[in-house]
């Protein structure tokens, strides 16, 4: 389960890069892209037979995207989007990762 919700989340962020480029920032772009790719190996990984790995992955880039993006809250004034966003959609993420450290019993 949660490696689905990585997967979504995902998606999320490299949609955001996109939103980000056609609004004329290139550096959205590949750091959604490269964010959702990194994201999704985690998601397949995780979904495979190596969780940990795929957990820990998941957990640095949320963590990092949380920081990046709460700093630029905290400076800058919170805006929902995209920032809002990205920072709530990363606590629930961190949150799932963090009640479900180790695999669910199949």
């Amino acid at each position: 389960m949660i490696a689905w919700l990585v997967l979504i989340y995902a998606l999320l962020i490299a949609a955001g890069g996109v939103m980000g480029y056609r609004a004329g920032s290139t550096a959205s772009l590949i750091a959604g892209v490269v964010a959702g790719l990194a994201l999704a190996g985690a998601s397949a990984a995780m979904l495979r037979d190596n969780y940990q790995t795929g957990w820990w992955v998941a957990f640095v880039v949320a963590l990092l995207l949380l920081g990046r993006f709460a700093l630029a809250a905290y400076s800058k004034g919170f805006k929902l989007m995209p920032g809002g966003l990205v920072i709530i959609l990363s606590l629930i993420v961190l949150a799932a990762l963090l009640m479900q450290r180790t695999p669910a019993m199949k």
